[in-house]
């Protein structure tokens, strides 16, 4: 008897012990956001290359760290 779901079930079979974890990819990776040029709306300062940052709504780019919270 031949069922219509066998190839499911096959394909089922072999990702049954696959390896899905992501141990070719880089610890490092950067996964924060870039915005060098742009003008924090929070400070008034350029963002420079380098610096993380978010971007705030519709408002604009922030420093993800604003240098001008510490000051």
């Amino acid at each position: 008897m031949t069922y219509a779901n066998e190839p499911l079930a096959a394909e089922s079979k072999s990702l049954e012990h696959a390896d899905f974890s992501e141990r070719e990819r880089d610890t490092g990776e950067d996964h924060a956001a870039h915005a060098a040029g742009e003008v924090c709306a929070s400070c008034g300062r350029v963002i420079q290359p380098g610096q993380d940052a978010r971007l705030r709504g519709e408002s604009g780019w922030v420093h993800d760290v604003c240098p001008a919270a510490g000051s």
